[in-house]
């Protein structure tokens, strides 16, 4: 297969897959909202209660990654180039972490969130290593990353 994807290293395909992934993970915590709505009676386009905060909980969880969504796909996506295993690696991390940062706000006990904080690793994890990828690439052009860095023939 010609074209963009043919210039990028094969374990690449793993950082496509956590990418979809995160898209699955929305698509968890956007039903939960819809759960908690019809439970709770919460009409949209309300995106609060004034008096609910289990509900604001779950919708919060859900607000929370969609506000860091687009950072951590770029992050992904970019660092992917030339540390595709290590950027799919934290990506999982990072996810993981959502899951049990959601759980801990949907606890009723907001402060749980905290139980997720790992995820901190996975995103700085990979806004490290998009910051070594804008390296290599001023220093080596594209080229192969790999080839560059003695890690493929």
């Amino acid at each position: 297969m010609a074209g963009v994807l043919s210039t990028l290293p094969r374990e690449y395909g793993y950082v496509i897959l956590v990418g979809t992934g995160s898209l699955a993970l929305n698509g968890w915590l956007a039903w939960n909202v819809e759960k908690a709505r019809k439970e709770f009676k919460i009409e949209h386009p309300t995106m609060y209660s004034d008096d609910n905060t289990e509900f604001n909980c779950i919708q919060r969880a859900h607000q929370h990654y969609l506000e860091m969504h687009a950072a951590f796909l770029s992050q992904l996506f970019i660092s992917g180039t030339v540390f595709p295993r290590v950027a799919s690696g934290l990506g999982v991390v990072y996810l993981v972490g959502r899951v049990a940062f959601s759980k801990g706000y949907y606890s009723k006990e907001p402060q749980n969130r905290r139980r997720g904080a790992f995820m901190a690793i996975g995103y700085f994890g990979l806004v490290g290593l998009t910051v070594a990828t804008a390296v290599h690439q001023l220093r080596h052009g594209w080229g192969c990353p790999l080839r560059a860095l003695g890690l493929r023939g």
